[in-house]
């Protein structure tokens, strides 16, 4: 099995690839790392790999959009996931103090993450974005910190547990191009008719079901002002006709919805620590 995962191998997103991977019971695999959600997703698309591995969602920033956005435009498939705590450190240069540092390198997600923590330990430090948070470990010199999983070699972690929030997760998702088979979580987008009341009645084939919804979140639709997407996920029956019956009556109220995937839900902090 090949393997495209965004970041590097020090990267929170490699240590859900390997947790995936573990739970999956794949013991094999070649693995590769993109700077980018859309250049690891694109790998799938391209068929240069068999799963992408990007994070979806995090506790306490909320959807990570340029994911939903890649596995729309990529036309993939969410066929597993997990949600692993994330533990955010400051890490320096070997003998860096805190009262050096003067520049703090990160994702933007992890940067949000750490805001108030950041405020009270470094007021005066600039914050500076980077593709993912490891990258920000090449960064370092004497006088800037970096916000990641875990320290390099001659480096080391100067404050543990960084996070504004100590319950602080992210849930990771594995995409390919084909959809599971099994499953009984379901994700899609879709946009409705410009209509009163289309999208109560979309919503309401999810509820006169009597299942779950989950999550639900609106996007820019990319199109033209004003018109949005929506973001579902909903936990189901696991029937294929009863799925089926459900999209079919989603049209009535849609004008275009896309199927995102179907898979096992990941209970919170369960396996893959």
């Amino acid at each position: 099995m090949k393997i495209s995962y965004f970041g590097d191998t020090r990267s929170h997103t490699h240590a859900a690839a390997l947790a995936l991977l573990r739970d999956g019971g794949v013991c094999a695999c070649a693995e590769k790392g993109y700077d980018t959600v859309f250049e690891t997703l694109r790998a799938v698309a391209s068929g240069a790999a068999d799963w992408g591995v990007v994070p979806m969602e995090n506790s306490l920033e909320g959807t990570v959009s340029v994911s939903v956005d890649a596995l729309s435009e990529h036309k993939l498939y969410i066929v597993r996931e997990i949600v692993l705590p994330v533990r955010q450190s400051l890490i320096v240069r070997e003998g860096v103090q805190l009262k050096d540092v003067r520049t703090v390198y990160s994702h933007p997600q992890a940067l949000a993450q750490c805001r108030h923590s950041l405020l009270k330990l470094l007021p005066h430090a600039a914050a500076q974005q980077v593709p993912y948070t490891s990258a920000a470990l090449g960064m370092l010199d004497g006088h800037s910190a970096a916000i990641a999983r875990e320290a390099g070699d001659g480096q080391a972690v100067l404050i543990q547990d960084l996070a504004d929030s100590p319950d602080n997760c992210t849930r990771f998702v594995a995409a390919a191009a084909k959809p599971n088979d099994a499953g009984n979580k379901v994700s899609l987008l879709f946009a409705t008719r410009n209509e009163a009341g289309a999208l109560v009645r979309a919503l309401a084939e999810i509820a006169s079901r009597g299942w779950n919804m989950t999550k639900i979140e609106s996007r820019p639709s990319g199109k033209r002002m004003g018109q949005y997407v929506f973001y579902v996920d909903f936990l189901f029956d696991g029937s294929d006709a009863s799925l089926r019956s459900f999209t079919e009556a989603l049209g009535k109220y849609t004008e275009e919805w896309q199927f995102l995937g179907k898979y096992d839900p990941y209970g919170y902090g369960e396996k893959g620590k």
